[in-house]
């Protein structure tokens, strides 16, 4: 079985922390502990985008594509080739605002009949091994798209998605809703060539000379609807804390770094 392939969009321009100008994939969230030359490991600060590459590791995926913008250098140039976290990383870059799915889009000359799973460097999600569980859930559910959901406490933000009770198909998807359908939203994505062709297709349909044209929930909604696989799996006690916004960045940093539990 050929291994998965990740893709992490990251062209994003982080306007939500404007005035902040740096790359918000970059911010520091946590520490981890790294070898030193054969002595003990020493703690060093770990970056926002390091936490969705880790957690697609874990789920077996070694090769990922990162989407930057041209303004992104410094993403560039903090992960490398990405063999410091046991990955191999490759570069696309999304030269205008065009949106995610047109970002995620500019892999599809790549990816062949691999399964690829998307997560998004700005978010921290729990359980660690979120990745492992959402690509068994394809692969036993012969899916042509899998969405890890995530209970969050104000979906009115993101994206909610309606399951099937009885077989948890997705029926619906809404996009920050005024009154949200339910408390969980997709946070992580996986999915088969079949919709990776709907994708492509979206993108086309939709227009890529329009900045910011199509939205991704609606690329997995419109396969939900033309009869494609497209199953949910809910994480019932996982977390997905979003850095978007300075609230979202504080809440996160209180829980990654119990010691700034007092900056208000």
């Amino acid at each position: 079985m050929v291994a998965p392939l990740g893709i992490v969009p990251a062209a994003g321009g982080g306007s939500r922390l404007w005035p902040y100008r740096a790359a918000k994939e970059l911010i520091q969230i946590g520490y981890e502990t790294v070898a030193a030359d054969g002595g003990p490991g020493r703690l060093v600060p770990k970056a926002a985008i390091d936490h969705v590459l880790d957690a697609m590791r874990r789920g077996g995926v070694h090769s990922a594509f990162v989407v930057l913008s041209p303004v992104k250098w410094e993403v560039f140039r903090y992960l490398g080739s990405g063999g410091q976290r046991g990955m191999q990383l490759s570069y696309l870059c999304q030269e205008e605002p065009l949106g995610m799915p047109h970002a995620l889009d500019l892999a599809h000359p790549f990816i062949g009949d691999r399964t690829v799973c998307m997560g998004m460097p700005d978010t921290l999600l729990a359980p660690d091994d979120c990745f492992a569980k959402l690509l068994a859930f394809h692969e036993k559910r012969d899916a042509d798209l899998s969405l890890g959901l995530f209970p969050v406490a104000d979906p009115r933000a993101f994206a909610p998605v309606v399951l099937d009770p009885g077989t948890g198909r997705v029926v619906d998807i809404v996009d920050k809703p005024e009154v949200p359908p339910v408390a969980t939203v997709w946070g992580i994505a996986a999915w088969s060539p079949a919709f990776g062709e709907l994708l492509h297709e979206f993108v086309r349909s939709a227009g890529a000379g329009v900045p910011g044209e199509g939205l991704l929930s609606e690329a997995f909604l419109q396969a939900a609807r033309c009869g494609l696989q497209v199953y949910g799996l809910p994480f019932d006690t996982g977390e997905y804390h979003d850095i978007g916004t300075p609230a979202g960045l504080l809440h996160v940093r209180r829980r990654f770094e119990p010691d700034l539990g007092g900056l208000s």
